[in-house]
């Protein structure tokens, strides 16, 4: 259960729309990060908040004498009835004479309050900011980071130290797995209807717009089949530094024996155009799968540095802390929420 908030009932609340672009810019150049990409990026702004109609997916609060915009919290719904709705961009003014509204908290209950979602999560929050979360109800956690190396490489530059587990070998046994390159709207939603979408809570439509329509990165998107049948559908992208690649799976839809049947082909695929490694963020994600598949735990080696920034590049080990209100069954990936877009 959320806290309740006990902000000045004469706070004006509400959704933004397209007319507010421009405020809510310039309040994440003022207030949260000068220079920020949201603020200097219209194009990647509208892509990742601004729905068809023109509403902007942002709770903005007004301060009601000024008309001054002084607390917003944007989300990325993850499917048309915004029943999964990843958080981000919570920010509110700190002004003295601003703190009896309590407008960040204001901004949280109208948000939950108005869409009542099923699913509500963040990734990437900061981990001074976990006793507020806990405090307002919530569950958090850190993402778990796995990596399967390219055996056939003997110097590495963007991994270091990879540990022996996490080499590449062939499945022993025999894995009728392939993978099928979609690379069109019509081709997502044929592979999508071969699968059952209900407790995943991610659409076609969003699942096209987020890894088909992207403004600036290039996604591959593959159907996973088993034994000739569709078992899912795998969204990656190549990340590049010091003249060597890898391979970063960055979202997963499908059964329990998806990941276990990508990972063969796609291991293939690393071989083939020499990426150093494939990595995965997740969280939720039930161990036995991890295991089948061969993905070995970062965690689990100390010395081993799978890097998580590529621009700029840094061969550093980051901590990728989130919160979720359903920590018992919700699944995360990097794609999830805002954490893979430009800096």
């Amino acid at each position: 259960m959320v806290a309740k908030s006990s902000s000045d009932p004469r706070l004006i609340l509400r959704f933004g729309d397209n007319a507010d672009i421009s405020i809510v810019a310039r309040f994440i150049e003022e207030h949260w990060k000068q220079g920020h990409i949201l603020s200097r990026d219209r194009e990647l702004f509208e892509y990742m908040y601004l729905e068809k109609d023109g509403r902007l997916n942002f709770a903005l609060a007004f301060e009601p004498l000024s008309n001054e915009l002084i607390a917003i919290l944007g989300y990325i719904p993850s499917d048309a009835l915004h029943s999964r709705i990843s958080l981000s961009m919570w920010k509110s003014r700190s002004d003295a004479h601003l703190r009896k509204y309590k407008a960040g908290i204001a901004v949280l209950r109208f948000l939950i309050d108005e869409l009542k979602p099923k699913s509500i999560y963040s990734c990437g929050i900061n981990i001074d900011t976990r006793d507020v979360y806990k405090f307002l109800g919530y569950s958090c956690g850190v993402m778990n980071h796995h990596v399967i190396v390219n055996n056939e490489i003997d110097e590495f530059k963007i991994i270091k130290n990879p540990p022996v587990a996490s080499i590449y070998a062939h499945f022993s046994e025999s894995v009728a797995s392939s993978l099928a390159v979609i690379s069109s709207v019509e081709d997502l939603r044929y592979a999508a209807s071969k699968l059952d979408f209900a407790e995943t809570l991610k659409d076609v439509e969003y699942l096209s717009h987020r890894y088909l329509n992207h403004p600036r990165f290039k996604y591959e998107v593959r159907e996973v089949m088993l034994n000739a049948k569709t078992v899912g559908i795998l969204f990656f992208r190549r990340l590049f530094a010091n003249d060597r690649s890898c391979i970063r799976i960055i979202d997963v839809v499908g059964a329990e024996t998806c990941l276990k049947s990508a990972i063969e082909p796609l291991a293939q695929e690393m071989l083939m155009n020499g990426d150093e490694y494939i990595d995965l963020l997740s969280w939720g994600l039930d161990s036995n799968q991890l295991n089948e598949a061969r993905l070995a735990n970062c965690r689990d080696f100390a010395d081993c540095v799978v890097p998580e920034y590529f621009s700029p590049f840094s061969q550093t080990t980051v901590e990728r802390w989130l919160f979720t209100n359903l920590p018992d069954t919700e699944i995360i990936y990097k794609g999830d929420g805002d954490q893979d877009r430009p800096n």
